[in-house]
């Protein structure tokens, strides 16, 4: 099918309203999760807390488990590689592809149906650079994990990969990738503002030998139990709604 200003709104509507359906407050709904509205991570083996708003996979792994929040997650990847995979297939060689996955990655963030709250857009991330190029996402990843173990920092190692994407579709194919993934960044980093600021203050604070540092991977990410959470970071209340760490 022939490419068309109609059919790239077409893309970025469907892309959008997908990716507004929540899957943690699904797998919440079905759990019983409670409320899930605030979530305190443990940002390191240092005790940082930042207490953070929104919903997503972390938020469901906080209140159920691992295996509830990987579960939260496959929706998520699911929501957005399966429609990028659909717009592949009937517009091969056009930009419908990515204009759906950066449709989910805003609606998956910002959703319609939930006021506007939702995750950080790291699970629908994932999903759409399945299809559209699994190859940035394994050069993102291992990149960043590199650079995390060699600087001992975890948050840096699993949390800071999106950035990686920026100059390797710079480098491979300029345009509709590049731009989807600098889409990416921008609405990752404003959703994990707090966050990040308190992890840098952590992390330079933080003198540690290597080794012990190393060793806060093995239990990353944390949480502190919703019914008892109080955020003890330098950013423990946050500028605005954010989500949690992890899986989103």
């Amino acid at each position: 099918m022939d490419s068309s200003t109609l059919t790239m709104f077409g893309a970025a509507l469907v892309g959008y309203l997908t990716g507004s359906v929540s899957g943690a407050r699904i797998v919440g709904r079905l759990t019983g999760a409670g409320d899930l509205d605030t979530t305190t991570v443990i940002l390191d083996g240092t005790g940082t807390t930042v207490q953070v708003h929104g919903v997503s996979s972390s938020t469901i792994q906080a209140r159920g488990g691992p295996k509830e929040g990987l579960t939260t997650a496959a929706i998520d990847v699911a929501k957005a590689s399966i429609p990028t995979l659909i717009a592949a297939l009937v517009f091969p060689d056009s930009p419908e592809a990515v204009i759906v996955a950066g449709a989910v990655l805003i609606g998956h963030v910002f959703p319609l149906y939930h006021r506007l709250v939702g995750g950080y857009g790291i699970s629908p991330l994932l999903g759409g650079l399945v299809i559209l190029d699994w190859r940035a996402l394994a050069f993102a990843i291992a990149s960043f994990a590199l650079i995390g173990l060699l600087l001992g920092s975890v948050y840096i190692a699993i949390e800071s990969w999106p950035i990686a994407l920026i100059p390797y579709f710079a480098w491979q194919e300029p345009g509709w990738p590049l731009a989807y993934a600098l889409l990416a960044n921008v609405i990752y980093w404003w959703r994990s503002r707090t966050e990040a600021r308190a992890a840098i203050r952590s992390f330079r604070a933080d003198h540690r030998p290597w080794r012990t540092r190393v060793a806060d991977f093995k239990k990353y990410p944390d949480y502190e139990p919703p019914d008892r959470a109080v955020g003890t970071g330098p950013d423990a209340q946050p500028e605005g709604p954010v989500a949690t760490s992890g899986h989103r």
